[in-house]
């Protein structure tokens, strides 16, 4: 009797190991499928790509405070028609160059939503280029003649958290991403091909888009080329390839791209727009700590579980394949380019998540060679570790889901919970079959990871009202007015999102300058924090103006890290 338990056990165990065994097979043949057509392969990206961006693009909330800043000066470009000069209020906003503004400009009046588009609007640039920097990377992969590693590059690249999120951000970054990849899959064939020859496609894509790269954000673009462009000619002891480039009528016609608005932007603001953009942002950056974005060298390679989520587990279990293999040319390039940057932003005082993600496809790449090469060890308790990552995240985000909401007071967004629980169920699929065919787990995860992005961005984090503060207060300033056109000044809240959402002409200022503000005309209403009421109502007093409460706003400020609470309130004569 026990032995035919056993036996049973046994066939049972075998049944399920064929099962496994068989969903690891198709999986990894549907790859082979679709990695034989080019047109396939960067479809499959593109729709991977789009069902990772989507969730939130226009339900989340403006994101304090980069995103509003761009987003309202791209509003007051379309609001004033001068798209020269860049301002946020009366402020000048010189911190990187117009490209983006014009881009989101161009978004605006294509959507018919102008001047007062949804935020939505502004993030469809960003949407755009990410999607593209995920093709893109499938077409720097492909120079090297892998077609299986080019859509594996594509599509890790196209599930990777940190692109996912800036997709769903108005401003640079997303944009400066699709630019370089496309300078580095003309700068690998220009290098694969070792010809002297010019070769006017390659030199065209190359120099046209660093010239773009330049407009969406200064010489960034340049520095991550800049890499493997004089590392690859150095170890191969010469420069000649890169006569291929054109060098000189590329320069010539990267400065036709770029010298116009320069030129123009530089005589307008006097020179100001280089001593703020190079003076202060960008080496202001490197020399020491901005916006209190500081962090000690080797923040970034710890953060790079999180943030190259999922890939990271294949790609730091392959990483000692990957270096043994130095010499062959896709590692090479990818080596190049990395190391040097990444050492560089180490050293920068200055460091934001975003810094690194220019590497990304390039790990993307070096992460796919180690999945088709059979390099990914999956042996040992680093590898166990690694093979639950993609059911980690989803499941501690169902919890933090959870908690945050009660701290909160909130109800808990329970179909975005179970959401969650479903990415984590797919993400144990993805840990079963990563001993066993790591490109079907790759595969599962990047499941795992879509399903995930729904959850978190599609569902839970848009129903979280406490962080929709600016939001909140536009919404009670609104109803507490009657009139055409209100004006609003905010006390103790000074967030750009409150300016793109209440008005471009909100003021921003105190207690006592608020009560002023109050004072001198018609359809006006106050957000005042609870902390400033105090001056608030003895400035109010001086004045001798009575002013009505209209409402209260309560919130969690994200930035500030602290519940505030607001009063609105409004002269007594103007309350409906």
């Amino acid at each position: 009797m026990d032995g035919n338990r056993v036996s049973k056990a046994e066939a049972t165990a075998s049944g399920t190991g064929t099962i496994w065994s068989r969903l690891a097979t198709t999986i990894e043949n549907g790859v082979d499928r679709i990695a034989s057509s080019s047109a396939m392969s960067l479809a499959l990206i593109a729709i991977v790509a789009l069902l990772c961006f989507l969730p939130g693009l226009t339900t989340l909330p403006p994101v304090d405070r980069d995103e509003p800043r761009f987003a309202q000066a791209t509003h007051q470009m379309v609001e004033t028609g001068n798209y020269l000069d860049i301002r946020l209020q009366e402020e000048t906003r010189y911190k990187k160059p117009i490209g983006i503004y014009w881009l989101q400009s161009i978004a605006v009046w294509a959507t018919g939503t102008a001047p007062d588009a949804p935020i939505g609007v502004y993030r469809l640039p960003s949407l755009l280029g990410a999607i593209l920097a995920a093709c893109l990377t499938w077409w720097l992969a492909i120079a090297f003649g892998r077609p299986r590693v080019a859509l594996l590059a594509g599509l890790l690249m196209a599930s990777t958290i940190l692109i996912g999120i800036e997709a769903r951000l108005a401003k640079t970054d997303a944009v400066l991403l699709a630019t370089i990849l496309a300078a580095h899959g003309a700068l690998a064939r220009a290098w694969l091909s070792k010809s002297v020859e010019r070769n006017w496609r390659l030199a065209t894509i190359f120099w046209s888009a660093l010239g773009l790269s330049i407009l969406i954000k200064g010489p960034l673009g340049l520095a991550a080329i800049a890499c493997p462009l004089v590392l690859l000619s150095v170890i191969g002891g010469s420069f000649r390839w890169l006569k291929q480039l054109a060098p000189l009528p590329g320069l010539i016609w990267m400065l036709v791209i770029v010298a116009p608005w320069f030129v123009a932007i530089g005589i307008a603001s006097k020179g100001a727009f280089f001593e703020e953009a190079v003076g202060r942002d960008l080496i202001g950056k490197v020399v020491s700590v901005q916006e209190s974005h500081g962090a000690p060298p080797g923040a970034y390679f710890l953060l790079l579980f999180f943030t190259f989520w999922p890939v990271a587990a294949y790609l730091s279990t392959g990483v000692s394949w990957i270096m043994d293999r130095f010499k062959q040319p896709a590692i090479l390039y990818a080596v190049v380019s990395v190391v040097p940057f990444w050492l560089g932003v180490e050293a920068m005082p200055t460091k934001l998540p975003h810094y690194v993600l220019p590497l990304y496809p390039l790990l993307a790449l070096a992460t796919a060679l180690a999945l088709d090469g059979g390099g990914i060890r999956t042996t040992g308790w680093f590898a166990r570790f690694a093979a639950s990552g993609a059911a980690l995240l989803p499941f501690a985000l169902a919890i933090a889901a959870v908690v945050i909401a009660i701290l909160l007071g909130e109800t808990p967004s329970i179909a975005g919970v179970l959401v969650l629980l479903i990415a984590t169920a797919v993400g144990l699929v993805s840990a079963r079959l990563f001993a066993m065919s790591p490109i079907a787990s790759a595969m599962v995860a990047i499941l795992a990871a879509m399903i995930t992005y729904l959850g978190i961005f599609g569902m839970v984090l848009p129903g979280l009202q406490h962080v929709r503060i600016s939001e909140s207060l536009a919404r009670a300033g609104h109803a507490a007015l009657d009139c055409a056109d209100p004006r609003f000044v905010s006390a103790g809240y000074a967030e750009p999102s409150l300016v793109l959402l209440a008005g471009t002409d909100t003021v921003l200022t105190d207690g006592v300058g608020a009560a002023t503000f109050l004072s001198e005309g018609q359809c006006r209403a106050a957000f005042v924090e609870r902390r400033q009421l105090p001056s608030f109502q003895e400035r109010a007093e001086d004045l001798g103006m009575m002013v009505d409460a209209a409402g209260t706003v309560r919130g969690y400020a994200i930035n500030g890290g602290r519940i505030v609470e607001f009063q609105v309130f409004v002269p007594r004569s103007a309350t409906p």
